[in-house]
């Protein structure tokens, strides 16, 4: 009788054992995931938001020599590829985008005319910092390399060909900062201010917001 008891008291206690190692083995490793890799691996993207593009310099030196000062608003969109490494609360990162749209700036000519840039495409590579102020919410800033497609044409009085035409790439620097939030282990949400310089007075101010997949 007494090894019976033995027996049923110690089937309880083994069972609860079991059970609680079992529980420790899930929960463990899946709160580490949730405080230390919500923002680590490989990354890509699109993302589309507001952009202001404007410049104010001569423009074709040589042929129409005219001043081109415009600003211009309208829709951005791209799409980037990346990689972030966190350091438990702290996440580095390297990544490139492109943008294949652009915007028209134009002014007109003295005595009749006109003079246009019209931005074809950029692309830029760039460095972020952050910390994560929540396991899934990151505030970070972001400095980097841009460069700007565009061609510059110049139109006389009554002609639709134009007179004087020229195309180059702009090269310059990107800087801004945003949040990014993770919904899960492989997708987060994010908004972002970004400015970008390029040669000359040609710039670009663009508010962002998109959404990362995570490898």
């Amino acid at each position: 009788m007494k090894v019976a008891m033995i027996k049923l008291t110690l089937a309880p206690l083994g069972t609860i054992a079991i059970l609680t190692a079992i529980g420790a083995a899930f929960t463990a490793p899946a709160h580490a995931q949730t405080a230390e890799e919500n923002f680590n691996g490989f990354t890509a993207g699109i993302q589309a938001g507001w952009e202001r593009r404007g410049i104010d310099e001569t423009v074709l030196p040589g042929t129409l020599d005219v001043r081109l000062a415009d600003k211009s608003d309208g829709f951005a969109y791209g799409g980037f590829v990346g990689y972030d490494h966190q350091f438990d609360n702290i996440v580095i990162g390297v990544e490139a985008g492109f943008n294949p749209n652009g915007k028209t700036l134009n002014a007109a000519v003295p005595g009749g005319g006109s003079i246009e840039l019209d931005s074809k495409w950029s692309a830029e590579v760039s460095v972020r910092a952050g910390v994560t102020l929540t396991p899934q919410l990151l505030a970070y800033g972001r400095v980097g390399y841009g460069v700007n497609r565009y061609r510059v044409r110049g139109f006389t009085a009554g002609n639709a060909s134009p007179a004087a035409s020229d195309s180059a790439t702009g090269e310059g620097v990107i800087f801004g900062g945003g949040m990014e939030y993770a919904v899960n282990r492989n997708m987060s949400l994010r908004a972002e201010y970004r400015r970008k310089e390029f040669d000359g007075s040609l710039s670009s101010d663009q508010v962002l917001s998109g959404v990362t997949f995570r490898f």
